[in-house]
């Protein structure tokens, strides 16, 4: 395939707009419409856990169900109050954004922050303040004297705590990207000169590192007084919506080139049922599906790019229709469509507050257009991004993420970004008229937040793999960070191949290679692995997790064949070289709470054949 970065998207994809055979069927909405409605919904589910008692010093906040405490970013929550208000007239909305604002102002520290409650990180200050900078103009009629007075004292000392300490050295490059339109819009409102200026010199920054194929670098680890390493979902969900808020209000337009460059490289990784596939990113730990669990969404950046760009209207709609498939009986959104399955209790409220500012601010930031075209993963394709190891394939009903990706933070194990899926894995797997049929997880669940990755019991990484277990651990290609990738297509099959050493999560191999081929076929993906024993006596399994929606049925054929069904579809799982089974004891174990999935475990066991100690196992995925 040609080079993604020659070939503007508009050029590759004509702009109609068709219905696709096994997309969710969106109703005849503009993306005003259906932005609407979901941030009501949001908006009504938060406020259930709005302290209504005038006499308690947390009055007006909002109480988490599940950490049973008042997070100070829940308040980011006002403005999509005050926009339903804006848009509806709804006078009751206006009274809870300015109660949840009041709240926020008697949170803020002496030196202008806020602490992210319960812990003490500041960066996210940058979003508390843009919420208030953007509801100011709506509720400042409704304000007393005293509280435009407190309003605007709490905005600008929340804008010089900015301007004086955020860079990337101090923090990842979303709350960078983040602050130049907080800056912007408090300049805006404010009229200090200071803040432009520090808006332009992060603006050129993050331009500065935006790599080969433009995508961001600077979300992971440290290395000197820099950050590098790169997250899909963070960029489209935080970073490119900051930049083109500040190239809108600025009128930068180098800035502004540079994002729309960078949008549409990050467009291929909007699935055809509007998944956001953050599953290679290096927080892929927070990764929820439809996006990620405390960042905010792409329909910001959707409604500031559509106007010229018809495949942003496209995933803003169908985002916002997978994004309906998390909510859980709390009434809260979830960290992922299963769960109520996961959890007995109710999910942190992050999801449901940051995914209601995406849509307010998509409103208030509404395109004069709403024409749509295909995406492109609509079509058979395949494009690779090498500077991050992935490909992305479209072949028949297939779609998938490949990732060999070779960031390594330099604290090895010890950080919250090495224990992401690698070493030619499918990270994501979507059949259409089947939905998910795999997905990636952390490899080893640990809880890197507390605040936001709760207690679970002892489970599985629900991301196929294949690994060995040895008195240092599990050792998995998921931990070749070193893998050696490539990629072909023909037109017919799609070819990725990966191959390196089996590792434990410090890096250390165990004396077995492979090689990982995914071959995408029009009705079938084959995967084909070939295990190279160095060793006479490991016995390594191949884990095959397939998800379970409620609608799932799987049934065993014969020592080979599995067949999976849903109503829309059926697809048979069969194995040669080796034979299957499916791990009954560790079931209950196959679930995670990032993406909030379960899956049922298929095993390969493949002993070493002592007189050549080179095996060769192929699955089959074929669609009827």
């Amino acid at each position: 395939m040609p080079n993604p970065l020659m070939i503007p998207l508009r050029r590759l994809f004509p702009f109609v707009f068709v219905l696709f055979i096994g997309m969710p069927i969106l109703r005849a909405d503009t993306l005003h419409d259906r932005a609407l409605r979901l941030m009501q919904r949001l908006n009504a589910a938060a406020l259930r856990h709005q302290n209504t008692d005038s006499a308690d010093p947390d009055f007006g906040g909002l109480r988490c169900p599940a950490c049973e405490l008042y997070h100070t970013r829940a308040a980011e929550a006002l403005f999509p109050l005050a926009c339903e208000y804006r848009m509806t007239g709804n006078r009751e909305r206006l009274q809870q954004a300015i109660r949840l604002g009041d709240w926020l102002l008697r949170q803020q520290q002496s030196d202008g922050s806020w602490l992210e409650t319960p812990e003490t990180w500041t960066g996210t200050t940058t979003d508390q303040l843009l919420m208030l900078l953007l509801a100011y103009p709506i509720v400042e009629p409704a304000l007393t004297d005293a509280q435009r007075s407190d309003w605007k004292q709490g905005m600008e000392s929340a804008a010089d705590y900015l301007t004086r300490v955020m860079d990337n050295r101090f923090a990842s490059i979303n709350y960078c990207a983040t602050t130049t339109a907080t800056l912007a819009e408090a300049h805006s409102l404010l009229q200090k000169n200071t803040y432009a200026e520090k808006a332009h010199t992060l603006a050129r920054m993050i331009v500065s590192k935006m790599n080969s194929e433009w995508f961001i670098e600077g979300e992971g680890g440290r290395e000197g007084a820099y950050k590098y390493g790169v997250d899909i979902g963070y960029n489209l969900e935080m970073s490119l919506w900051g930049l083109a808020r500040y190239a809108q209000l600025t009128g930068d337009g180098f800035v502004a080139e540079a994002v729309r460059r960078s949008a549409e490289q990050h467009l291929w990784f909007i699935y055809p049922d509007g998944m956001l596939d953050a599953s290679a990113g290096i927080r892929s730990n927070k990764w929820t599906v439809f996006g990620s669990g405390t960042s905010d969404g792409i329909h910001p950046l959707c409604a500031l790019l559509c106007d010229t760009n018809p495949p942003f209207t496209e995933a803003a709609l169908r985002n916002i229709a997978c994004i309906e498939h998390s909510f859980t009986t709390s009434g809260l959104l979830g960290p992922g469509p299963h769960y109520d399955r996961v959890k007995e209790t109710p999910p942190c409220i992050y999801p449901t507050f940051t995914k209601a500012k995406s849509l307010a601010m998509a409103l208030l930031w509404k395109p004069v257009k709403t024409e749509r075209s295909p995406l492109p993963l609509d079509n058979d394709t395949m494009c690779r991004f090498h500077t991050q190891g992935i490909t992305l394939v479209r072949r028949g009903p297939f779609c998938g993420t490949i990732t060999a990706s070779t960031y390594k933070a330099r604290e090895g194990a010890a950080s919250k970004y090495m224990h992401r899926p690698a070493g030619g894995t499918c990270s994501a797997l979507w059949v259409e008229e089947f939905g998910l049929l795999q997905a990636a997880s952390q490899t080893e669940y640990r809880r890197w937040e507390p605040m936001s990755f709760p207690v679970m019991p002892d489970i599985e990484p629900l991301t196929p793999r294949i690994e060995t277990i040895t008195e240092n651990g599990r050792h998995t290609n998921l931990y070749e960070f070193d893998a050696w990738s490539e990629s072909t297509d023909d037109g017919a099959t799609a070819v990725c191949t990966a191959g390196g050493l089996l590792r434990n999560s410090d890096g250390r191999p165990c004396g077995i290679g492979y090689t990982l081929t995914h071959r995408f076929e029009r009705s079938r993906l084959v995967k084909d692995m070939g295990i190279l024993h160095h060793t006479s006596d490991d016995t390594v399994r191949i884990v095959e997790p397939i998800l379970l929606d409620p609608e799932t049925h799987i049934e065993p054929i014969d020592a080979h064949t599995l067949r999976i069904e849903k109503p829309a579809r059926q697809i048979t799982l069969h194995v040669d070289g080796a034979t299957l089974r499916i791990d009954s004891l560790n079931a209950p174990k196959y679930k995670q709470v990032y993406p909030s999935l379960v899956a049922l475990p298929v095993v390969i066991d493949i002993p070493v054949s002592k007189p050549q100690r080179r095996e060769r196992v192929t699955i089959t995925y074929e669609v009827k």
